[in-house]
């Protein structure tokens, strides 16, 4: 029907033809190419019928009914920077005028090269397709800026590198012998599992960009009929470890909130003035009981690893007279320490993967625009490697309207510092650079190497605003033989790493407005 009304090339839908990557998170695209935009939208109206239908839902699934509409757009990843807009602009016009939460990925759509997803999340469908049309308007800019061409709409696979050639031929080696994958589950209260969600789902849209999530009730013992099953699957170990990072920053803040209203009440309040990464939290992770004597040894050496987190094993339990299937391991400490020690646990089970963990990577939450929600604009970094044009007004329509009704997405690269040009908003900056203090005993400055003096000099004032957000102190040193310019951080890690986030941000937020290097 969608075919007859709008054309019969106009829509395609793409499972079979997917990526590995994409497939095994059971997912599809649906690519809707239409020349006259009235079509367009009258062929892209027919889809959303189809995909927020929920009449055939039967009577008794009222949570199913009552979840927010989310949906995923396909866009070149170099139009990241022109949908987000100067400062966030764009995306916080659509939260406050439109009352859609919008999440913009940093990385890459797993396994197809140069596109990323934009997720769109509201109550009701119009909000959606009021913000779909207003992202539109904006790669129609890009088109008529000529920053965007018909080659970037495109849809090619990416190919592996060797060392996730290898990964992968050693993960389909331990499947076919029955030791692959372990999903990431994670045992919770029923108050905890709504806080994973969030209002709208935000929280656990964020979870789905990384893998397959899925929360379910612990229906059957050893667990409470109360408690919930936070599960993680299809997806690497490194994205697994971001998923559970994301969920235990959620219960720190939970915990933190509860204590300042117990605080007002005289109760005791508990450390919820922490960094993040030290605040203090406990989980209950669950893994497969017939594969415990692989957990055995890393259970023992963890305890001298981890000597702050407090870890718990549940003892074997018995179901109907069979061995229950899963068994809890609770751990309890600083939230990073934590997730180590649950990365370092799964990866017990699944040697073949990677053998450092990622780095922790701060989220924006001290960054977001006044009068954002939680649906956060994250701005693409790869999308500030190349200046982009200014945007002027709509011309002729984009001919191919690329959409996904997906909900994950791959693991995100690093960004080099280096990759984004940088025009200060500020006055011109004192070419002077501010003495260095005496480091105390044993501490030890980071040291980023930038483009120009300039630039490091605008990052190290008050103007940029990272030493007072990231709690540091941050100084400019003159160039040398060796770097054009180097800013120094001084601070704990956990602090110089918020600080070097910030400056990535800012150095991104600058570039993605495609200002010539002439007027720097």
């Amino acid at each position: 029907a969608i075919r007859a009304s709008a054309g019969a090339h106009a829509v395609r839908v793409l499972q079979d033809e997917l990526p590995e990557a994409l497939k095994r998170r059971q997912e599809c695209i649906i690519m809707i190419s239409c020349g006259e935009e009235s079509t367009l939208r009258q062929a892209v109206s027919m889809v959303l019928d189809r995909v927020f239908d929920r009449s055939g839902l039967p009577d008794t699934a009222d949570r199913d009914r009552e979840r927010p509409h989310v949906l995923d757009l396909i866009v070149p990843e170099r139009a990241g920077g022109g949908i987000v807009g100067q400062g966030g602009e764009r995306i916080r016009a659509i939260i406050e005028e439109l009352g859609c939460e919008v999440q913009v990925s940093r990385e890459p759509l797993a396994g197809i090269a140069g596109h990323k997803r934009v997720k769109l999340l509201a109550k009701d469908r119009n909000p959606i397709e009021a913000a779909l049309w207003r992202l539109q308007g904006t790669l129609k800019e890009l088109v008529a800026a000529e920053v965007l061409s018909s080659e970037h709409f495109e849809l090619r696979e990416a190919l592996p590198s060797e060392a996730e050639a290898a990964m992968n031929r050693a993960k389909m080696e331990a499947e076919a012998i029955g030791k692959g994958e372990v999903p990431l589950r994670v045992l919770l209260a029923q108050g905890e599992a709504a806080t994973v969600v969030g209002k709208l789902g935000a929280n656990v849209a964020r979870l789905r960009d990384l893998a397959l999530v899925s929360i379910d009730d612990a229906e059957n013992p050893p667990f409470d009929e109360t408690e919930r099953i936070c599960s993680a699957a299809k997806a690497t170990l490194a994205q697994r470890l971001r998923a559970l990072r994301l969920i235990l920053g959620d219960l720190a803040t939970r915990n933190a909130a509860i204590a300042r209203e117990e605080s007002v009440t005289g109760e005791p309040v508990g450390g919820g003035d922490a960094a993040e990464g030290m605040r203090q939290v406990q989980v209950r992770l669950l893994f497969p009981a017939e594969r415990w004597s692989e957990l055995d040894p890393a259970l023992q050496t963890e305890q001298s690893t981890f000597p702050e987190v407090k870890i718990e094993v549940q003892e074997p339990q018995v179901v109907f007279g069979q061995p229950a299937s899963l068994r809890a391991i609770s751990l309890e400490g600083p939230e990073e320490a934590v997730a180590l020690c649950g990365w370092r646990l799964h990866r017990a089970l699944e040697p073949w993967e990677i053998a450092e963990p990622p780095p922790r990577v701060e989220e924006e939450g001290d960054e977001r625009p006044k009068g954002r929600g939680k649906g956060k604009a994250k701005g693409p970094p790869g999308a500030a490697q190349a200046p982009q044009a200014p945007l002027i007004s709509p011309a002729t329509p984009v001919q191919r309207q690329v959409e996904s009704v997906s909900t994950t997405r791959s693991p995100e690269p690093p960004v080099p510092l280096q990759s984004a040009p940088l025009q200060s908003p500020s006055p011109p900056v004192a070419q002077t650079p501010r003495p260095v203090p005496a480091m105390n005993a044993g501490a030890v400055p980071l040291k980023l190497v930038l483009r120009d003096f300039r630039t490091a000099s605008y990052l190290a004032s008050e103007a940029s605003g990272i030493a007072s957000k990231a709690q540091v102190k941050l100084f400019a040193l003159e160039a040398t033989t060796a770097a054009p310019a180097i800013l120094e951080i001084h601070g704990p890690l956990d602090r110089a790493a918020a600080a070097c986030y910030f400056v990535q941000m800012q150095l991104w937020l600058e570039g993605a407005l495609g200002v010539p290097s002439k007027e720097r």
